[in-house]
């Protein structure tokens, strides 16, 4: 659950970067400064790429463009015959244009894709991907699992909590076509996008980030580079702080010498160890009493079935109640009586049926005990 919520945390914390001022301000500051450096350090670090975009002609064949390209050369023509050699020669040929790498981009034409612009609860942003495919249906003729589609953030509206979409959509019918002959040829396709009224790329990518052609990033390398100098600084820091607080703890040792406290200190962690331990006979007390929280937690994991999701888990004075929404909400009683952890599970309330996830919402109240040999099985692991 942690990590969902991380997760979740850190892909609206990018996406908000990707679209925000500072993302555009920081790319053209980053520029300048590498403009300032060395020719040798800049090609080191700062990544340079061109793309060879692939467009469908209008009368068929297709169209190779070397872009940034002004010569006829940087354009290359190819029919729809064309074998899997004729394919990567071209593109060879044009990737030799310049020693600068070229991502391959596959172009599509308007007539076969979909744009819409959807306005959105503020509080979807942080799974937008998943909360447009639910919109598919509305906005579309089309099932999510038949469209592939790539979004981007055009405003937000804090007062009025929501934020603007716009959204591209292709039919994989049309994508799958468009990129046969360059599967077929086995190169490695970078992005799927369409052109806007300037001639340039759009900016959306519709192709899975799963089948992206993998290349190194310069961008990487450099942040753990600087990673490394951080963490390089901050050993020295420490270390520099370590030596100092050494020397004053041998010049307060000295005095303490001098005045003879010493009684004092072992009086003093004689409370504090009574102290601790009754604190620890408290904590052993209430194990004895109540389990562990985790132990309860984990067998939860492994005992509900995969179409079983908690939205909420209360355990207060040997007393568990258990909210969440399930396939089959009336089975779960059965499997919770199995578990060592729970005794007497009850349904608290109606079962009632959420039309938008097609599941049931449950609550369950049970009460905790402790399973005979729990605490040895703990100490095992």
């Amino acid at each position: 659950m942690p990590e969902n919520i991380l997760s979740k945390r850190l892909a609206r914390w990018r996406s908000t970067y990707r679209n925000s001022g500072l993302r555009r301000f920081l790319g053209w500051w980053g520029g300048e400064l590498a403009a300032l450096l060395p020719e040798r350090v800049r090609d080191r670090f700062v990544e340079r790429r061109g793309e060879i975009l692939i467009e469908r002609g209008v009368e068929g064949g297709w169209t190779l463009t070397r872009v940034p390209g002004l010569e006829e050369a940087d354009r290359r023509a190819l029919p729809d015959d064309a074998t899997a050699d004729d394919w990567q020669g071209e593109v060879a040929l044009l990737c030799e244009r310049s020693d600068v790498p070229a991502d391959l981009v596959l172009i599509l034409q308007r007539r076969g894709v979909l744009d819409r612009h959807l306005m959105l609860p503020l509080a979807a942003e942080d799974n937008l991907a998943q909360v447009i495919a639910f919109e598919m249906d509305r906005q579309t003729p089309f099932k999510p699992d038949q469209v592939r589609f790539d979004h981007r953030v055009t405003k937000r509206d804090p007062v009025a909590r929501q934020i603007a979409l716009d959204i591209l959509i292709a039919p994989r019918s049309v994508i799958d076509s468009a990129t046969a002959p360059i599967a077929a040829a086995e190169l490695p396709l970078d992005a799927i996008d369409i052109l806007g009224g300037d001639g340039r790329r759009s900016g959306y990518n519709l192709l899975p980030q799963e089948a992206r052609a993998a290349r190194p990033q310069r961008e990487k390398q450099l942040n753990w580079l600087l990673a490394a100098i951080v963490l390089l600084l901050a050993w020295s820091a420490m270390s520099l702080s370590i030596s100092n607080r050494e020397k004053v703890l041998v010049e307060m040792q000295a005095d303490v010498d001098k005045v003879r406290v010493e009684a004092h200190k072992v009086a003093k962690l004689d409370s504090e160890l009574v102290e601790a331990v009754s604190g620890a006979n408290f904590l052993t007390e209430k194990k004895k009493v109540y389990p562990v929280a985790i132990n309860l937690i984990k067998d939860l994991t492994e005992r509900l079935p995969e179409n079983t999701a908690l939205q909420r888990l209360s355990v207060n004075r040997g007393e568990i109640q258990i909210q969440g929404a399930s396939a089959e909400a009336s089975a779960l009683i059965q499997i919770l009586q199995k578990s060592p952890y729970i005794e007497s599970p009850t349904l608290q309330g109606a079962i009632t049926p959420d039309p938008r996830t097609q599941k049931e919402q449950f609550m369950i109240q049970a009460k905790a005990r402790l399973p005979e040999g729990a605490d040895a099985a703990a100490a095992e692991t």
